[in-house]
């Protein structure tokens, strides 16, 4: 890849920080390949491909080869999309949901008699439309990437199921079948791949824009010295993300004879998955769509090998984490061949606003006290069966996975960390624990030691990739996130286990002195933690990690150590979960907790901890918990549908982001004010003109 150029500035040096993609000094042959993530890509393929061809010489027919292309077309084409948002320092995980919208409008008026110009056109322009509200809120109210993207996702599901009932789109007209047809002798998703990967391709590379889309994700600050509007550019990709992601739902509705209502399970990993270990490096300005589209054809052809050499479906998830955690090694030893030195320059963590606070309390906690008290004084005037005794005891039973995992989240996402895989954990963990039972006979206490040490050990491994390789957290666990739900799958070979005692479902439905167990449970959690948090070194060393990482290290703080603890909190957290809500359930399912990892991560962020790092409380996250299950409960009640509490839930969480920056951008405004008020100035001297 060319150095990034900036037209308008002729003659200036390429601004400091930005990063640069044309080879530098010499290397032989075989390093520039190996240096090149498309080259290990096709070599994968390669690989793959004579392997597989030689047991089952079917795979390498010419016409499962199309079937893979054809397969891996609307990927590819979400990929291209994906891999620009992640170049320019973003992530987007509603792209499943959005594709999910974007299908039901093609298939709807496809039904209703509309002409398929108009239907196709409707439905891109559809995508392009979300994708710029998902610009929008990024660039203008400056909330993180992931956090909008949650909540569109929230609400976009929301909408789907409120709008459709859930029922699949029959009936579609004969030449709805546009995926299915030949263009220039090759199948339409086939043909639109690679016109659109040329396209894209080529404006990344040699346009003004495209390089910009560079120069912002590797250093927005030098960027914007350069003149570039980081703002415009996150809008544009945004935009341009939805555009393709419209093109992905088309190519997706009209290969089927009949469209699933609902967002495309599971789209966001493999986009994402297609993006990474195609080589667009997660920290921004790195990697092409040729990478990412290759990645998506890896996938698919790792996919349909699995098919031929008759392994069980449910490994797929783990071959797919494996590979990212592969990417990333390879992308750790070829950084610090770069840099000829044993470590990768973590980020130095500028923490985020300071915290300011009414008495004891943030302005996001007394928020969301307002917010909570406002919602039962509301739901319980709708509903007479809300503020009963009885009805609020029972949500604790149903507010306690949540509860239990936000507790570590909140640690993490102090340190500026995140972690996606704590849903996996909790099956995968509970898997163990049945299984230990069942299959080994082990007494229940032992097998709940098993399963417990399952969650720990895999936490202690998370922390220790993010730690010793100093990568994101966030690729981090999306690979361990595949991985563990994989093993849960392969391991229970989707069975479940049951036949529990009933003593066992003492711990998730027994009551203690008329209150139910897990209130006890969550009380001692709750206490030991924010003690922890707020009056322990251990608490203040991940505040510190969250404002400066750097500062932290050079102030002899033992940031790994912190780190690492963190997230073997977090599995262990996920494993105790995993246990109780199997206790509460009466049975393990490899499925359990899907999407966990959004519910928690909203309940914390809406709780006032802050995305960047550097700031939040136990207090604010058992508020954010509690208000999200009340609003749950009460809706619902009130004859409120699920999906309607899914969309209000989404955007109650934007609004009260929106509505806590916007109280504490005024309070510090008014304290820098009064600062300046209060400091005295130096009288001017008098100078006597002659």
């Amino acid at each position: 890849m060319p150095s990034v150029s900036l037209p308008n500035h002729p003659g200036r040096a390429e601004p400091p920080g930005i990063r640069t993609f044309s080879a530098r000094g010499r290397s032989s042959w075989g390093e520039q390949l190996f240096n090149r993530q498309e080259m290990v890509m096709v070599l994968a393929m390669a690989l793959v491909f004579t392997g597989v061809t030689l047991v089952n010489p079917g795979f390498g027919a010419r016409g499962n080869l199309i079937d893979i292309l054809f397969k891996a077309s609307y990927v590819g084409v979400a990929a291209i999309g994906t891999a620009m948002v992640i170049l320019c320092g973003h992530i987007d995980i509603s792209l499943g949901a959005i594709v999910g919208v974007c299908a039901t409008v093609a298939g709807r008026l496809a039904v209703n008699g509309t002409s398929l110009p108009i239907v196709f056109g409707a439905t891109i322009l559809t995508g392009v439309f979300l994708g710029l509200i998902n610009g929008c809120l990024v660039a203008f109210l400056r909330i993180p990437a992931i956090v909008v993207t949650l909540a569109m996702a929230s609400i976009l599901k929301g909408a789907l199921i409120l709008t459709t009932g859930g029922r699949w789109i029959y009936g579609l007209p004969p030449n709805f079948g546009l995926a299915h047809q030949l263009w220039l002798g090759l199948p339409v998703p086939i043909l639109s791949l690679l016109v659109l990967g040329t396209a894209f391709f080529l404006w990344l590379r040699y346009t003004q824009s495209g390089r910009e889309v560079y120069a912002t994700g590797g250093n927005a600050e030098a960027a914007r010295l350069a003149g570039i509007s980081a703002r415009a550019v996150t809008v544009r990709v945004f935009t341009l993300n939805g555009l393709l992601l419209g093109v992905a739902a088309v190519l997706y509705a009209t290969n089927f004879s009949a469209i699933q209502s609902n967002a495309v399970s599971g789209l966001e990993l493999t986009v994402i998955t297609a993006a990474v270990i195609g080589g667009v490096s997660i920290l921004g300005g790195t990697g092409t769509v040729v990478g990412a589209i290759l990645g998506a054809v890896l996938l698919q052809v790792i996919g349909t090998a699995l098919v031929f050499l008759h392994i069980r479906a449910e490994w797929f998830q783990t071959v797919q984490g494996t590979l990212i955690l592969l990417t990333i090694l390879l992308d750790v030893y070829r950084r610090r061949r770069a840099v000829g030195s044993g470590a990768i320059a973590s980020d130095s963590g500028t923490g985020s606003m300071p915290a300011l606070r009414i008495g004891p309390f943030s302005i996001q906690e007394v928020v969301l006290a307002g917010l909570l008290l406002c919602v039962v004084i509301t739901l319980s005037l709708r509903s007479d069966r809300f503020f009963t005794a009885s009805n609020l005891l029972n949500q604790t039973r149903f507010l306690t996975e949540t509860a239990f995992i936000a507790v570590p989240m909140t640690f993490v996402i102090i340190t500026g960390g995140i972690d996606l895989s704590v849903g996996s954990l909790l099956a995968f963990s509970a898997i163990i624990f049945g299984f230990s039972w069942q299959s080994f006979g082990l007494p229940l206490p032992l097998a709940a030691c098993a399963g417990l040490a399952a969650g720990m050990l895999g936490g202690f491994c998370n922390g220790l990739l993010i730690v010793s390789l100093k990568v994101p957290p966030l690729i981090v666990t999306l690979a361990t996130l595949a991985i563990f739900r994989g093993l849960a799958f392969g391991i229970s070979q989707s069975r479940s286990v049951h036949g529990f005692p009933e003593s066992f479902s003492f711990l998730g439905s027994g009551e203690l002195f008329g209150l139910p167990v897990q209130i006890y449970l969550l009380l001692m959690v709750w206490v030991v933690s924010g003690l922890a948090l707020a009056r322990t070194p251990f608490g203040r060393t991940l505040y510190a990690i969250g404002n400066n990482e750097t500062a932290s290290r050079f102030s002899g703080l033992r940031v790994g150590r912190a780190k690492l603890l963190a997230y073997t909190l977090s599995g262990l957290s996920a494993a105790m979960a995993g246990i109780i809500f199997t206790s509460r359930v009466t049975t393990t399912r490899p499925d359990a907790g899907t999407g966990l990892e959004l519910d928690v991560i909203a309940a914390v962020v809406f709780g006032g901890t802050s995305i960047f790092g550097g700031r939040g409380t136990i207090l604010g996250t058992v508020l954010g918990v509690v208000t999200i299950q009340l609003m749950k409960n009460g809706l619902q009640l009130s004859g409120v549908r699920g999906e309607g509490t899914i969309i209000l839930i989404g955007t109650v969480l934007l609004l009260s982001i929106v509505l806590s920056q916007f109280f504490e951008r005024r309070a510090f405004l008014r304290s820098q004010r009064h600062t300046r008020d209060a400091t005295p100035t130096k009288p001017r001297s008098s100078v006597a003109v002659g």
